[in-house]
């Protein structure tokens, strides 16, 4: 009886150890297939497309801003009540067009005046209009010359007399005193006429500066352009320096363009611009490089360049926006690949290159884009194979499997 206990005793424990091992065996095949320690990646399905030469044509698109040629704050050049105004606003004036008048009864009593003392100064020294001044002429310095040379001719007759002992030495010299005294008021009436001619000179200055007063009464056009603002009415008290009017010339005009880096070196002076405006559908409009900016913006690599844009019609507004074609010379082929194979990332763009059946990543440096195609300028050769669109899980390295690929 004890014996039968023990072998079923013995036989029970047999058999759990055995159930105990067979789950457990079973738990360690399951926990392995589930998480392989060494499975291989699979490779990452891509599409690529070989890189491919191409060259350029001869023109860059750009875009841009029409501007102002120039534009003048008219400024009056005196002080005085506005009498007429002959613009306003939109007007187109010629060189020279009168804007505005201003009174002109102050400035032409003070021409007038000037004129009187000027000629009250001229009268006194023996001039007339347009002659020459010469001190020796004037009509004080004449009298004493003609008294100088009458008193010459008593003291060199004294003088002969003394010789011959018919006067005495005291008679001879009161006459040679005499004539060397006249002889000094002659210089010093020179040099009268000389500080008169000076004071003419100064009140002929105060004639041309009334003069220049009553004209700027006048405002004037400095060049033809448009009237964008009218700053004055009639009846208005106009301060010198105060606005009258606001011109711009608008013929020519310049367009404003944004040149990108790759393409600066090929943008020079001279160089014909071709643009279209939103204004007048279909139409062209040419015009020619006349600026180039002397650095890049730093935030955007872009560089500034200015074209001349005739505008005799005056069919162009400055302010509009203007698509602009560049021509350039023809260059050497360069790589192109689809836009989509390129990331960029905080300025720096990167395509992936597949060899050997992996994926290398590459740093570019990018050129001008063409109808979904960018210019590559470094980082790829031409008949490379790159990937079209590369999926995030792809890294440099990676085995790739291509399909679909060009």
């Amino acid at each position: 009886m004890r014996a039968d206990v023990k072998f079923h005793a013995r036989s029970w424990l047999t058999a759990a150890t055995l159930a105990l091992l067979a789950v457990s065996a079973s738990g360690c095949t399951t926990s392995e297939a589930e998480n392989p320690k060494s499975a291989t990646p699979l490779p990452v399905a891509v599409r690529t497309t070989p890189v491919v030469a191409r060259t350029l044509p001869g023109s860059l698109d750009v875009t841009g801003t029409l501007n102002a040629d120039a534009q003048t704050d008219v400024a009056a050049e005196t002080s005085a009540r506005a009498v007429r105004v002959h613009v306003e606003r939109g007007q187109v004036v010629e060189t020279g067009a009168v804007l505005a008048e201003l009174d002109q009864d102050d400035a032409l009593n003070q021409l007038r005046e000037a004129e009187a003392v000027e000629a009250q100064t001229m009268a006194r020294l023996g001039m007339g209009a347009g002659q020459s001044f010469d001190p020796l002429q004037t009509p004080e310095v004449r009298q004493a010359r003609v008294t100088a040379e009458r008193m010459e001719l008593e003291y060199r007759r004294y003088e002969r007399l003394i010789q011959q002992g018919l006067v005495s030495h005291s008679e001879y010299d009161l006459k040679r005193n005499d004539y060397l005294a006249q002889i000094e008021q002659l210089n010093a009436k020179a040099n009268e006429a000389r500080q008169s001619y000076q004071t003419l000179q100064a009140q002929r200055a105060r004639v041309a500066m009334a003069r220049k007063t009553l004209a700027d009464t006048t405002i004037r056009a400095p060049y033809a352009g448009l009237i964008v603002e009218k700053h004055i009415n009639v009846g208005q008290y106009v301060q010198k320096g105060a606005r009258v009017a606001t011109l711009v010339r608008v013929d020519p005009l310049r367009v404003e363009l944004a040149v990108p880096e790759a393409a600066v070196a090929s943008v020079k002076r001279g160089q014909k611009v071709a643009f279209w405006v939103q204004t007048y559908p279909g139409r062209a409009f040419e015009g020619t490089i006349a600026y180039v900016g002397p650095a890049l913006k730093a935030d955007a690599r872009l560089l500034v360049v200015e074209a001349l844009v005739p505008n005799t019609g005056g069919a162009l507004q400055p302010g509009l926006f203007a698509t602009a074609r560049i021509e350039l010379p023809t260059g050497s082929p360069t790589p192109f690949v689809p836009t989509s194979a390129v990331q960029t990332d905080a300025g720096v763009s990167r395509v992936f290159v597949v060899k050997n059946e992996r994926a290398e990543q590459r740093f570019v440096q990018l050129g001008r884009e063409v109808n979904g195609q960018v210019e590559i300028l470094r980082g790829l050769k031409p008949d490379e194979r790159v990937v079209t669109a590369p999926p995030e899980t792809l890294a440099d390295g990676s085995a790739v499997r291509e399909q679909g690929g060009n």
